[in-house]
């Protein structure tokens, strides 16, 4: 078991610095994922604590050891890529033994190790074949055999099912989930631009965005909670609808101004100081319900409806720069061109500050 510290670490390429000041505790024993788009530092991040890349400043400490110098071998780190990077001519056997014959181990423990890693991930049967003779799942669950077969402090996963197709990334993703299980106190970080792979394995989601993180929680916390606007657009799919808003001040409580209607505002810690403000709602598709015509509090025109069988989504216009989204049931029959309203639950969503900063949400 080992915990991962990070404490003002910066990374720079020439005067381009790519992360800005990261401060970060992993505890020991966690499943910690980086998400964020493309180019926003988290697959450097993980290169910087694997020591695939150097430390530009700040502190590195694994297990509570400052590991800035320490060489990417002795770190006590095993690293599993988005290509599988096997041996074509050897067993799968071989690749995943080969690491520990390179460092001397004894014949006997480099058989009980493969062996309980090809346990694990339901590799026995295919130990005598060689790569060539695998799908693309099984050749990355050697990938990942090959590094549990290190017994390492930490794990780290590079976008390792980017290369799968739908149907092997979700049973690959399972083998992750259960070998996170099966080895217990082992720390894990896994870096993905896939949300559902970050929210159906994390203990905790680190948000990255233009190389400094965002937000840090559980998976219900970032998609109940959101810090900013980032997060809550960034986490959710379809992304969160956002409707720009006016905080309004009357005698019986504070309400939002869209357009020509009003939201109550009372689900929301709001200051004397705010009425008056531009703010922004963000409500979830699946938590908006579309209604006929006249009712609800957004008049709106459906644009287009995406029917997938169990579930409709709808595209409404309601006067906003972008349509609002609504899940609905399979069987919603609205069509492109019908008028109706749209009702929500303010209590499922969020106002954010013209400075994008979530407001306290008081229920």
């Amino acid at each position: 078991m080992a915990s991962v510290s990070l404490s003002r670490v910066t990374k720079s390429f020439g005067a381009h610095e790519v992360l800005h000041g990261i401060d970060l505790e992993i505890a020991a024993g966690e499943f910690v994922v980086f998400v964020g788009p493309s180019g926003c530092g988290k697959s450097t991040m993980l290169r910087v604590i694997a020591g695939l890349e150097e430390i530009t400043s700040g502190e590195l400490r694994i297990g509570g050891e400052l590991a800035n110098r320490i060489p990417p071998g002795e770190r006590g780190i095993a690293m599993v890529f988005q290509s599988y990077a096997l041996y074509p001519h050897m067993s799968v056997y071989d690749n995943m033994a080969f690491g520990l014959k390179l460092k001397g181990m004894d014949k006997g423990e480099i058989d009980r190790r493969v062996r309980r890693a090809a346990d694990m991930l339901q590799l026995s049967p295919y130990l005598d074949r060689r790569p060539r003779s695998l799908s693309g799942g099984q050749r990355q669950r050697v990938a990942i055999g090959r590094a549990v077969t290190r017994d390492p402090l930490v794990f780290l996963f590079d976008e390792p099912l980017s290369n799968l197709d739908a149907a092997l990334r979700v049973a690959t993703r399972i083998e992750i989930a259960n070998l996170s299980t099966a080895m217990p106190g082992t720390t894990m970080i896994y870096v993905t631009h896939d949300q559902v792979e970050a929210m159906t394995l994390a203990d905790r989601i680190v948000v990255f965005n233009d190389g400094r993180i965002e937000q840090v929680g559980t998976p219900l916390e970032l998609y109940e909670r959101p810090r900013n606007m980032f997060v809550a657009r960034f986490i959710g799919s379809p992304a969160m609808n956002v409707l720009p808003v006016v905080i309004e001040g009357p005698a019986d409580g504070p309400v939002l101004r869209h357009g020509q209607g009003t939201i109550p505002a009372d689900a929301f810690a709001l200051a004397a100081d705010d009425i008056g403000r531009s703010a922004w709602l963000g409500v979830r598709p699946e938590h908006a319900e579309i209604v006929d015509a006249g009712g609800g509090v957004m008049a709106g025109r459906v644009l287009f409806a995406e029917k997938l069988g169990e579930l409709t989504i709808l595209h409404v216009d309601v006067g906003a720069a972008d349509p609002f989204v609504a899940k609905v049931a399979g069987t919603a029959t609205a069509t492109r061109g019908d008028p109706v309203g749209v009702r929500f639950i303010p209590e499922r969503s969020n106002l954010f500050s013209e400075q994008q900063l979530a407001y306290e949400r008081t229920k």
